[in-house]
């Protein structure tokens, strides 16, 4: 029985490393959401793309 508990936390484990990142969360993604928020709330309003 704890060997099928480990394997199903173990498995359960794995798939939930397995799933892709949101796209919000990745180095581009965080690039151009800073771009983006610059460009809205008047930080810089001519800001270089850097993606």
């Amino acid at each position: 029985m704890k060997k099928l508990m480990f394997v199903l936390v173990a498995l359960i484990g794995l798939a939930s490393c397995a799933a892709p990142k949101p796209y919000y969360e990745t180095k581009e993604g965080k690039r151009k959401q800073k771009y983006y928020n610059d460009i809205q709330y008047g930080r810089n309003a001519h800001p270089k793309m850097k993606f």
